[in-house]
C-alpha cells in the first residue's frame, strides 16, 4: 500500500514521509528490490530531504524498557536460586 500511495502522489501532490531508517534499510518494506528502488526514486525526485540524525525517542524508550526487564528477570532468578537449595 505504501508503494501505491507514493506512486499515486508522484508528481501530482505533495507527500511528507518521516522515517528513522535510511533508504539503504528499506529492502524489507517492499516485496522485491525493484519496487524498493522505484519507490525511493519517486520520493527523492524533486524532493528536499532533511536528515536530522537524532536518536529516536521510541527506540531509546524500548531499549530502556528491555534493559529494565532484563534487570528484573535477573533479580527474580537470583532470588529463586537463593530459595532453592
Amino acid at each position: 500500500m505504501l508503494f501505491e500511495l507514493i506512486a499515486e502522489r508522484y508528481e501530482r501532490r505533495s507527500i511528507l514521509i518521516t522515517a528513522n531508517q535510511a533508504f539503504s534499510g528499506w529492502d524489507n518494506l517492499f516485496p522485491d528490490p525493484g519496487m524498493t528502488v522505484a519507490a525511493i526514486a519517486r520520493l527523492v525526485h524533486h524532493s528536499t530531504i532533511f536528515e536530522l540524525n537524532v536518536e529516536s525517542y521510541r527506540r531509546k524508550k524500548a531499549a530502556s524498557d528491555k534493559q529494565a526487564q532484563r534487570d528484573n528477570d535477573k533479580t527474580k532468578h537470583l532470588t529463586l536460586s537463593r530459595l532453592v537449595p
